[in-house]
């Protein structure tokens, strides 16, 4: 029996190792924006708007998993960002010959996947329950 408890902490650990990275990531959209204006596609307008917006997205999900309130719906939309990610900023890059962004392609991806996968087991309010 407790093998099987160290064994389910260690599994609850996963859940925190995929929320706090993600906080770390918003507040880094907060930080000098040289760094993450080269990102923004060129057809969007305003785009210090959106490297903010994003950093917002980032930190209400750490916030919604941290209090267990629509984790689900957050995991969910998280999800759908990085997808847009992919498609939008990504992808074309990767296609233009960018071999960093064929790793961002895969980084986002992965991330996109642990998302659903997140909204899947570990979100408390189920969406549609």
């Amino acid at each position: 029996m407790k093998k099987r408890f160290a064994m389910t902490q260690i599994i609850q650990l996963g859940r925190w190792a995929f929320i706090l990275p993600f906080a770390v990531f918003g507040l880094l959209h907060f930080g000098p924006l040289e760094f993450s204006l080269p990102y923004v596609p060129a057809f969007l307008p305003a785009p210090a708007f959106w490297v903010y917006f994003v950093g917002v997205c980032f930190l209400l999900f750490v916030v919604s998993a941290i209090w267990r309130k629509y984790d689900q719906l957050a995991a969910l939309l998280l999800a759908l960002l990085l997808a847009l990610f992919v498609v939008l900023i990504h992808l074309p890059a990767a296609i233009g010959g960018d071999f960093k962004a064929v790793i961002a392609v895969c980084r986002d991806t992965a991330m996109m996947g642990a998302a659903l996968l997140y909204a899947g087991a570990y979100a408390n309010d189920k969406i549609g329950q």
